[in-house]
């Protein structure tokens, strides 16, 4: 893979911590009482300041809420983190309701699954690198490699709300996502939601240069899990 383009420091540090913050996410899944900053510092290996920067944006996109926790002697009871039972379509801008809106107009068949991927394509393409601007005045996107894409797609998807995971493997990657905006929809009928988030991910990994292919998606490999095969883009393919 001589062609691929080394990442910036500020995608590299994207994509690592959205990694950080699926191990938090996943300890405090869990953990059904909840867990305190120092437990989960422990449990991942995290600084305690780390685990405070991604608590934050969990609860911003609401997968995780505050609680008080019990006290075992005098004083203010501690405070814990506690996974959302209800969190399916929290997150930003609670894109499931776009999603249902989408599906409702789109109905079933080949036609929606088409359609609905090039509209998740063309949300990928414009949250990437910064829309338009990461992709030169034209609007081809600028050349990239493997890991940029890699990485450019970590951090949109966590951005996004998806809590990916990105695991490198010896033929491509994969990336597990541990939560999915659209996931009490997908659980009824997945032929527009999942059409949308594999039509994002295309999407973003062609705004980044076109140095990742997005091969499939798996929905629901476990209850809250689906996961993303990707492989190197060559050009004889």
């Amino acid at each position: 893979m001589s062609d691929v383009v080394c990442p910036g420091p500020e995608l590299a540090t994207a994509r690592r911590a959205g990694e950080r913050r699926a191990d938090v996410l996943r300890a405090i899944t869990g953990a059904r009482e909840g867990l305190g900053v120092r437990a989960l510092a422990e449990a991942t290996g995290l600084h305690d300041n780390t685990v405070r920067f991604h608590l934050e944006r969990l609860v911003a996109e609401g997968l995780v809420e505050r609680r008080q926790g019990t006290s075992p002697g005098p004083g203010r009871p501690p405070l814990v983190f506690v996974a959302r039972r209800d969190r399916e379509g929290a997150g930003h801008d609670n894109y499931e309701l776009i999603a249902r809106a989408l599906a409702r107009q789109l109905g079933e068949g080949e036609h929606a699954v088409a359609t609905a991927e090039a509209a998740g394509r063309a949300w990928g393409t414009s949250h990437a690198g910064g829309g338009a601007a990461g992709r030169g005045a034209e609007g081809p996107a600028t050349p990239g490699g493997w890991e940029e894409g890699l990485d450019e797609l970590a951090r949109v998807m966590d951005r996004c709300g998806f809590a990916p995971e990105v695991t490198e493997e010896a033929t491509g990657a994969t990336v597990r996502v541990h939560h999915c905006p659209f996931g009490s929809l997908a659980r009824e009928d997945r032929t527009v939601p999942c059409a949308v988030h594999l039509g994002l991910m295309r999407g973003v990994a062609e705004a980044a240069g076109g140095g990742v292919r997005v091969e499939g998606l798996e929905p629901f490999v476990a209850p809250s899990l689906c996961l993303a095969h990707l492989s190197p883009a060559t050009a004889d393919r």
